[in-house]
């Protein structure tokens, strides 16, 4: 038996496009808010006195707020989200492997896992998605460890890649005969 410790991100990538979506959602809002209890948003005519005599003033502060509006939500739901991190624990075996994982025990067959990594990859998070019957599993790689750099491989990495001796071998009849169909 080998045991691998590696380092994931507690939170799957959906959570992360929720949250920004959220965030940016909030963002925009509080843009509104801002226009409305300021205003600009009545026109040149009947807005503040300040923005009258000076028109340009009030085209920058609204396009300078939209951007505002719209990055710092989604750069704080990306610095909560990779802040949440979790240690898992993969056993292998001769036969089959086990995965310690969210509070969770996933018996691993050889022959029976199918790995994906989704095209395309972020640049700055990687991702797993290992099917098992009867699971799914996504994984996301540590961003903390990404930044440290201390291995050349991420330690979700070397687990993937001990792990890939577990995959689902595609038999090469059954390729043949699909392609003999078309």
């Amino acid at each position: 038996m080998r045991r691998i410790t590696f380092q994931c991100n507690k939170y799957s990538p959906g959570v992360l496009y929720i949250m920004v979506l959220f965030g940016v959602t909030l963002g925009l809002l509080t843009f509104y808010a801002f226009l409305v209890f300021s205003g600009i948003e009545k026109g040149p005519e009947h807005g503040p006195v300040y923005f009258r005599e000076h028109p340009m003033h009030a085209v920058y502060l609204i396009f300078g707020l939209i951007s505002i509006a719209m990055s710092l939500p989604a750069w704080i739901a990306a610095k909560c989200w990779s802040r949440k991190e979790e240690e898992a624990l993969l056993d292998l075996y001769e036969d089959h492997a086990v995965l310690y994982w969210k509070n969770k025990e996933l018996h691993i067959k050889k022959g029976t896992l199918n790995i994906k990594i989704p095209k395309p990859q972020p640049y700055w998070y990687k991702t797993y998605i290992l099917k098992i019957p009867g699971h799914r599993v996504v994984l996301v790689g540590s961003v903390k460890e990404t930044k440290e750099k201390r291995r050349k491989q991420l330690s979700l990495d070397i687990a993937i890649e001990e792990l890939s001796a577990y995959k689902k071998v595609k038999s090469r009849v059954h390729n043949v005969d699909r392609m003999q169909k078309y």
